[in-house]
């Protein structure tokens, strides 16, 4: 009887160890900046991954220094009405990319937290400015930015599609692996 009480009180570091992904604030909005990745060839697995953002519930965001009037009838004719829910325009903030004004923006119209939040930005700048707004960051290189320094990515990739385009779920396995080496390098 002794040993059976023994074996229930007795637990494992494993019994007790607490699951590092456990701790991840859920993803609840990705804020896109898309501005040198609107040519014809990123469009379809940029679609992509909106629309499964959106299916997904997840909301979208759009920051741009582009003007309003020229910007946002691209983006309704390439995405359509109602996914996108805030774009955030060059003519919305006083201190463009890389200041995080328009990310904070964007943040705070969509009304979510960055722990909650992404970037996919196509730039250095863009993503030293999504950085310091406190976003985990997905950099999509173009042919002009592909050189650039992107230290403190979550990830980098060329293009939209490839073999391992970007989707929901590798949007969010990225975010946790940035998220848990982030909470490591704070504590």
């Amino acid at each position: 009887m002794r040993v059976d009480t023994i074996h229930r009180n007795r637990s494992f570091w494993w019994d007790r160890a607490r699951c590092a992904h456990a701790d991840v604030p859920a993803l609840e909005a990705v804020i896109f900046d898309i501005d040198g990745t609107l040519d014809a060839e990123a469009q379809d697995g940029l679609l992509d991954l909106i629309w499964g953002l959106h299916c997904a519930d997840i909301r979208i965001a759009i920051t741009t220094s582009d003007r309003r009037a020229r910007f946002e009838p691209r983006i309704r004719q390439l995405i359509g009405d109602g996914v996108v829910e805030v774009m955030v325009t060059g003519d919305d903030v006083a201190r463009p990319k890389p200041d995080p004004e328009a990310h904070r923006r964007a943040l705070d119209e969509l009304g979510v937290h960055p722990a909650n939040a992404m970037a996919v930005e196509d730039s250095a700048e863009g993503l030293r400015a999504a950085r310091n707004a406190g976003l985990a960051t997905v950099v999509v290189t173009t042919d002009h930015t592909r050189n650039q320094d992107f230290t403190g990515a979550a990830a980098v990739v060329h293009g939209y599609d490839g073999p391992d385009p970007l989707s929901v779920h590798r949007c969010r396995r990225l975010r946790e692996r940035w998220w848990i080496g982030h909470q490591r390098l704070s504590a």
